[in-house]
């Protein structure tokens, strides 16, 4: 089972502190909108507890996320 949680940004507001602390390892493979530069999904594995650059943010889980990203807004491609 995925324990991840999702979070969307701006694109123009996500830092390289948010990219550290996400599972992700760079801003290249983030997912994009489709416009490709307003919003992104960044996802985080919460076992060590939720980072403090993303403490007071919304996020999802898969099963939450999933729906929101099969929407036309986003990309197909699932990270």
């Amino acid at each position: 089972m995925n324990n991840l949680k999702y979070m969307i940004f701006n694109y123009s507001a996500v830092t390289d502190e948010m990219i550290g602390a996400s599972s992700e390892s760079s801003r290249d493979t983030l997912r994009h909108s489709v416009s490709g530069t307003d919003k992104v999904l960044l996802k985080y594995d919460p076992s060590g507890g939720i980072p403090s650059v993303f403490e007071g943010e919304t996020t999802y889980t898969q099963e939450e996320i999933g729906p929101i990203l099969g929407t036309s807004v986003w990309s197909k491609s699932f990270p």
